[in-house]
């Protein structure tokens, strides 16, 4: 039972200028009050995502800015962090000439209150107290269906840092293994990336992963190795959606920019409407961010002829 006596407990409540009785109360209920809804994957299926409620939200935010300080992150993360982008993840491997990608079966879900409890106990001692752990699983995890085991779920902003730094021991595993192959390796949230510019390297990647994560303490994951993909030069490489050119560098790629061009035409001849317009802005800074100078060739294609 989550008590109004937890350090934890006073601790949020100190931050959010709440009665420990109150943070208390809504942390006893928090894996409850989520609302769920599915979305449609790309492939067809279907990704279930909980939201949680307004005054959950608020207690994942202090926790976080509580806990983020306190916890390991390993350097091959490439999301969720300040500074972090698809950009950047994809920089990362631009220079190589062969690519593996890697992608954990359903990853937050996959990550339960124990492994929640598992890592506090290992890197943070202080908060060993059973109601401090209780507390922090209650407000990081979500009941699915209203049951047990509590686990994290897509949706809450908890669980992207928090799944972060529980990934800290596979991470350093993976990065003590591929390092010494010369292999650079990065992981954004439930995507892992391998290159190098050695032939026929990566190829026992894939073994060394399983065995990673198959032998860490926590969490249990798995790998999909229906969606590992093998690249190189010669090839179509992507990283987070971001083309690898033979050359080294970054492109969104041919048929994102046709569609801009095709947008932006449609706005020359002033009938795109408003909400289109917005998406096309977003579009176009999203490509100038890898692309400099798109927009710039983007309007001189639209200026009148001279002469």
């Amino acid at each position: 039972m989550i008590s109004s006596e937890s350090s934890l407990i006073k601790k949020i409540s100190d931050v959010g200028g709440m009665l420990p009785a109150q943070v208390a109360a809504i942390a006893r209920t928090s894996p409850l009050r989520y609302k769920s809804f599915a979305i449609r994957k790309r492939n067809g299926g279907i990704r279930t995502v909980a939201q949680p409620a307004r005054e959950v939200k608020f207690l994942q935010s202090i926790l976080k800015s509580l806990m983020e300080p306190l916890l390991p992150f390993h350097e091959s993360i490439a999301a969720y962090r300040p500074g972090d982008s698809i950009k950047k993840n994809a920089l990362r491997h631009s220079n190589s000439r062969f690519l593996l990608k890697m992608d954990f079966v359903n990853f937050f879900p996959s990550i339960t209150a124990r492994d929640v409890g598992l890592h506090l106990q290992k890197y943070c001692p202080r908060l060993v107290n059973e109601d401090d752990v209780e507390a922090f699983t209650y407000i990081c995890c979500w009941a699915e269906n209203r049951s047990w085991p509590l686990r994290l779920c897509i949706g809450a902003p908890s669980s992207p840092w928090l799944s972060n730094s529980i990934l800290f021991d596979i991470d350093s595993a993976i990065q003590d293994e591929v390092s010494s192959l010369g292999v650079t390796y990065s992981r954004y949230a439930d995507d892992l990336t391998f290159s190098c510019s050695e032939k026929g390297v990566l190829g026992c990647i894939p073994n060394i992963v399983d065995k990673i994560i198959s032998s860490a303490d926590y969490p249990r994951l798995s790998v999909n190795h229906e969606k590992t993909i093998h690249a190189s030069r010669a090839t179509n490489r992507t990283v987070t959606g971001i083309v690898l050119t033979p050359g080294g560098d970054l492109s969104v790629g041919r048929e994102r920019k046709r569609q801009v061009r095709a947008m932006h035409h449609k706005l020359v001849l002033g009938v795109l409407n408003e909400e289109k317009k917005e998406e096309l802005e977003g579009l176009i800074n999203f490509i100038e961010s890898i692309e400099p100078g798109f927009r710039l060739r983007l309007s001189r294609k639209t200026l009148p002829r001279t002469g």
